[in-house]
Formats: C-alpha cells, sequence, structure tokens
C-alpha cells in the first residue's frame, strides 16, 4: 500500500470534524502514520486600520484562539498515541491556495477533507483539490459510518481505472475481509438499429464486450488473494455517473475508489469530467480521489491556475 506516513486533515470546527479524526484513527494506526498535520483555513479578517492599531493583537490572538480550538477536539477524539504526533496550523486566506502550498511543503501523502450533508457550492474546493493536490484525497461526508468491508471501483478500464484498482487492491489487502466490487456501467450506441438487432440483443453485444475488455484490465494487475466481484450495468439515461451513485446507494460501501491520472502542467484542469461528477455530485458516501504521488506539476503552474 502507499506510502500514509504523512496525513493532512482539514478540519473546519464544525461536527463534521468528530467524523473525519475518527476515520483518521483507523487509517493511521493501521498505516503506522509518522505525522498528521491538521490544517485549518481561517477567513481573511478585514479588519480596519485604525481598529489595528488600537488592537495590535487581534490577528495573533483570533488565529491562538482557533489553533486552541482545533486541539481541544484533537484531544478529545484521537488516542495519546496519535495526538503525540500532530502538528496544527492555521492559516488565513483563501483555503485553496494555502493547502496546495502545505501539501508541497510538507510531502504529504494523503489529504483527508470532511464534507457537510447539506453542503453548499457543489464540491468546489473538494474538485479544485483534487484537479492540483500532489498526493491523494480521501473525501469523508458528515456522519459516515466507519467499516472497512466494501471498495466500490467504477470502472471503464482506462489509465484512470487501473490507478484505482490498484488502490483498492493494496487496501484490500491491508483490512481484513475487505471486498471489492468492480463495476462497469456499459451504454448502447445511439446508432445501434443501423445494425439491424434489437436494443436488448445489441446490448447483450456490449455486455459481452465490457466482459472481455474487463478480463484483458484486469489479467494485467496483480488480485491474488483479494475478493473481486465485477457488476455490469446498462446505462439507461446517457448518464454513467447517476448509474454508479445509485449502485453505490444500493450496496452502501465503505468508500468508492476513483483514479485520476499525474498532474502536469499540459493536463494542469483535466481529472475526467465523470470523476469531477461523482466527487460533485456524492454528499453521503466517503470517496477516495487516487492519484500517484509526485506526478504533479510543480507548484507555481499550480498556484497559476487558482
Amino acid at each position: 500500500m502507499p506510502k500514509r506516513d504523512k496525513i493532512m486533515v482539514l478540519m473546519d470546527t464544525s461536527a463534521a470534524d468528530k467524523t473525519l479524526l475518527k476515520y483518521l484513527e483507523k487509517i493511521a494506526i493501521v498505516n503506522d502514520t509518522k505525522e498528521i498535520h491538521v490544517f485549518n483555513s481561517i477567513s481573511e479578517m478585514k479588519i480596519p486600520e485604525q481598529v489595528l492599531r488600537d488592537f495590535p493583537e487581534i490577528k495573533e490572538k483570533s488565529i491562538s484562539d482557533r489553533r486552541a480550538q482545533l486541539l481541544s477536539t484533537v484531544e478529545e477524539l484521537l488516542p495519546q498515541e496519535l495526538i503525540d504526533i500532530c502538528q496544527i496550523e492555521v492559516k488565513e486566506g483563501a483555503p485553496s491556495k494555502a493547502i496546495l502550498r502545505y501539501v508541497e511543503k510538507n510531502n504529504i501523502d494523503l489529504l483527508m477533507m470532511g464534507r457537510h450533508k447539506n453542503f453548499i457550492g457543489g464540491g468546489v474546493l473538494s474538485n479544485r483539490l483534487a484537479r492540483r493536490a500532489a498526493c491523494s484525497i480521501f473525501i469523508i461526508p458528515e456522519d459516515s459510518q466507519l467499516g472497512m468491508n466494501t471498495l466500490h471501483v467504477p470502472c471503464d478500464f482506462s489509465e484512470h481505472s487501473k490507478i484505482a484498482m490498484e488502490e483498492a487492491i493494496r487496501i484490500a489487502r491491508r483490512y481484513e475481509k475487505m471486498k471489492i466490487i468492480c463495476q462497469n456501467v456499459y451504454t448502447v450506441p445511439g446508432g445501434y438499429h443501423y445494425s439491424g438487432k434489437s436494443y436488448e440483443d445489441f446490448a447483450k453485444i456490449m455486455r459481452s464486450n465490457a466482459e472481455r475488455d474487463y478480463r484483458e484490465f484486469i489479467s494485467h494487475i496483480d488480485h491474488n488473494g483479494v475478493n473481486l466481484e465485477v457488476v455490469y450495468s446498462l446505462d439507461t439515461n446517457d448518464n454513467p455517473v447517476t448509474d454508479i451513485i445509485d449502485y453505490a446507494h444500493e450496496i452502501k460501501p465503505s468508500a468508492i475508489v476513483i483514479g485520476v491520472k499525474g498532474r502536469t502542467a499540459t493536463t494542469a484542469l483535466f481529472i475526467g469530467s465523470r470523476a469531477e461528477q461523482l466527487i460533485q455530485y456524492n454528499n453521503d458516501i466517503p470517496m477516495m480521489v487516487v492519484r500517484p504521488k509526485g506526478k504533479n506539476a510543480g507548484l507555481m503552474d499550480l498556484l497559476k491556475e487558482i
């Protein structure tokens, strides 16, 4: 399994932090994590100059109070062995820039962030970080139930899918009784009727093709000893993302695992439209966005895009 020596946790002082720290404890202990970086971004404090002259310590005190609040939550919810390796950082200003700088500077292996059930903004920050961060991201909805039993890997047999499947297999080998369900969503092309076949007959052809592609795909991945099942879903509304989310709600996995390619300056904003939609629309199932560590553009390239 990829190293999880350095985990960065984005806390926002809300009730969602409790869920986030519950997952952190499990992941950090199993992976023998060496450093935990608790990070919080505080809104820019626009204080009139006259007020700052009269109360020069107001900004410093606000940041100090926020750090103390985070530390109190950490000490309440984490075991001492993890508290001892925690560093708490509070930054003022736009969160995405500050987070990306911190990930790069501290060579973070995994970025963990929460998501509120009734979140506003359509996962903007999650998608922004998924596009640009130099590490994998684990997005955990508020009140998620911690379980390590099933991983759901949407699969179109692309390089993205290979990255996700290999990560899921590494996780399954680390946790006992973990099952992987690989879901392929196949579609009947719009011009099927020119073949002279019915919709149902052509659907069978497309499924057979998907089954063949899966056998070729999985033959190049070491999955010995892993409980792996593949399911095929016929897309009937021209939107595979809804089929993925509907199936996830049916099986209630521990997490959905999706892959994105390494970041380069020439592929600055692309993580895949389906991956972005999944991040945007999924607000109740934990999701791991996997990126090969270190395969990203330089920090200056990243910050220029924001």
